[in-house]
């Protein structure tokens, strides 16, 4: 395995645990305050994904309401509804949001909740998200240590 293999791993894996691990050849460069945005997208987890429910709004809402589109759950659910039209993208999490995750979470054999959770996000990335539409990722910072040797 690749050393600078074994370093994104480690960062990765630091990351999740909550903590930080800095790449010897670049911790020389760190000043002790320097706070810098990590995403922490390795795995479909709460840390790393919000979980949306019916009365939630805005832009992680549009984006499950278009990944759903796309893929024909959102608008199954409006005309099932009574929406000859289907659904519109809007960023509420109505009662037509909720209708399509429960259908897609029914398809898919997870637990049906309306509720999107780690487990739903991971199904719509793998198996609805073709065009790899970015899913809303947290971001943590991360306070990087001082580096105390000599690392040229």
């Amino acid at each position: 395995m690749k050393l600078q293999t074994i370093f994104s791993l480690l960062t990765i894996a630091t990351g999740l645990l909550g903590g930080s691990f800095t790449h010897p050849a670049s911790a020389h460069s760190l000043s002790s305050q320097q706070t810098s945005p990590v995403l922490i997208a390795t795995a479909y987890t709460d840390l790393t994904l919000p979980t949306l429910r019916q009365g939630d709004r805005g832009r992680d809402v549009q984006l499950l309401q278009r990944i759903l589109q796309d893929n024909g759950f959102l608008g199954a659910a409006g005309v099932r509804l009574g929406n000859p039209r289907g659904a519109i993208v809007d960023g509420i999490f109505g009662a037509v949001t909720a209708s399509a995750v429960r259908d897609l979470q029914q398809r898919y054999g997870i637990p049906v909740t309306g509720r999107v959770n780690p487990t739903t996000w991971e199904v719509l990335d793998m198996h609805e998200n073709p065009y790899r539409s970015p899913l809303p990722w947290k971001q943590q910072n991360i306070k990087q240590p001082q580096a105390t040797g000599d690392f040229s």
